[in-house]
């Protein structure tokens, strides 16, 4: 059987028998869903001992704007580790590796954020995430190409998965999916998102939706896009709003205030932020879009982290709430 039709094949596959825990080749027994829980449980086992243990020295910022933490490293090495013993014709590009090819003709590309929301896993909260999106491989990988999706939560090792070729979404959580009905701005419950982020910019965009829910609904800033989207999911949250990249694509003039918060650099949202949880909540039934209303079908997957390849999103658990709050969005004419 060919590497593609092996890998074709993996998502209907159930005998795990032959399957070594220290290798995976292509002539074995492969099942994606179950492989990527295991790459996420990898990175869970090798941070968890070491949340809370007050180092957050920042490693460099070479290959991204969002800064390396000494966490972010573990989760990256951990990562490449796992993945070397596949022995199948993937790439994966991550946060702060870029693209890491370990065929010369790969098949299949895994985007990963080995953890999203480093800064509540230092400070041990509940508001980080493993997530990985799988896609066929080539140079410029789209949203609508993604076939498989991860998101795992790196305190409890909850997971939320979702397969191209299956309706539903399947979780470790039970009655999932449950998203709300509501419609109500003002007892909406929702998150945004302020690292490197101008709060003065963004309240300029979002202040009304923020004065309108903050009493009788509440506004959460998680610091992790997955764990974010995937409360919708549960039916935790009403929506995620993250306009950042809008505004400085729209106001280039406000270009200096993101370069500051930034310290030096633009960080708005980055594909790999939202690829596997945006895919899940889509499939789960979700409404999800950029700041402009526009489809994440076209996405790119893969950036040079510059602006341009950066992005927004609105996310809400119903269409009518999705168009309610984008009309409360102020943007300047």
């Amino acid at each position: 059987m060919s590497n593609m039709n092996n890998m074709n094949n993996m998502n209907n596959r159930s005998n795990m028998d032959n399957i070594s825990e220290d290798s995976v080749s292509i002539d074995e027994e492969f099942v994606m869903k179950t492989e990527l829980i295991k790459l996420g449980n990898e990175v869970r086992a090798a941070i968890l001992p070491r949340l809370n243990d007050n180092k957050r020295e920042i490693i460099g910022r070479q290959y991204g704007g969002d800064p390396h933490f000494g966490l972010d490293e573990v989760a990256e090495q951990t990562v490449e580790k796992v993945l070397k013993r596949w022995k199948l014709p993937i790439a994966y590009f991550s946060e702060d590796r870029g693209l890491v090819c370990f065929h010369e003709k790969p098949e299949w590309l895994l985007i990963i954020d080995p953890i999203d929301g480093t800064r509540p896993a230092m400070v041990n909260f509940e508001s980080c995430c493993f997530s990985v999106a799988v896609t066929p491989y080539s140079s410029y990988p789209k949203f609508s190409e993604i076939t498989n999706a991860l998101a795992l939560e790196l305190k409890s090792g909850e997971y939320f998965y979702a397969d191209a070729n299956q309706p539903k979404i399947t979780s470790s959580v039970l009655g999932l999916p449950s998203l709300t009905e509501k419609a109500d701005l003002e007892k909406m419950f929702w998150s945004t998102e302020l690292t490197a982020h101008p709060i003065k910019q963004i309240t300029k965009v979002c202040g009304d939706l923020i004065d309108n829910s903050v009493t009788l609904g509440a506004v959460f800033v998680f610091t992790s896009s997955s764990y974010s989207l995937t409360r919708i999911v549960t039916g935790q949250l009403d929506a995620h709003v993250d306009v950042g990249h809008r505004i400085v694509q729209d106001y280039p003039e406000t270009a200096e205030e993101f370069l500051k918060v930034g310290r030096g650099k633009i960080a708005t949202l980055f594909p790999y932020d939202i690829a596997a949880a945006a895919f899940i909540l889509i499939k789960a039934g979700g409404i999800v879009t950029d700041a402009y209303g526009e489809s994440l079908d076209k996405l790119s997957l893969i950036t040079d982290k510059s602006i341009k390849g950066q992005c927004s999103i609105i996310a809400a658990s119903n269409s009518e709430l999705h168009g309610k709050i984008r009309n409360q969005l102020k943007w300047q004419n």
